[in-house]
């Protein structure tokens, strides 16, 4: 983890919920930071984001659906690898299933 001074905020949406790990990670494509396209970076390419949670949480995640959007923000600073998703953003229902582009 760096510490200068910035917090560097993202917005994106969920993509893959699939953790191997099951511990509640997701994808997340990050506006603005990721490619937008999925050819050029695939889903499988982006890193994994870990959920915030809070304390009196029972340890059971539930992360979003895909095509969520959601707030977040990185550790690592400009690097951008290193993803924490705090909560999701009501946008109403993207079905990422039917479309092959964000654009």
């Amino acid at each position: 983890m760096k510490f200068d001074g910035t917090f560097f905020w993202f917005t994106g949406i969920i993509e893959d919920r699939r953790d191997p790990l099951g511990i509640g990670r997701v994808r997340v494509r990050c506006f603005g930071i990721d490619n937008e396209s999925r050819k050029e970076q695939p889903t499988q390419d982006l890193p994994w984001a870990y959920p915030m949670l809070p304390f009196n949480n029972d340890q059971v995640v539930h992360p979003p659906k895909e095509g969520t959007w959601v707030v977040g923000f990185f550790r690592d600073g400009k690097e951008a690898q290193d993803r924490i998703v705090m909560g999701t953003i009501n946008t109403g229902a993207f079905d990422i299933s039917s479309s092959t582009e964000m654009t």
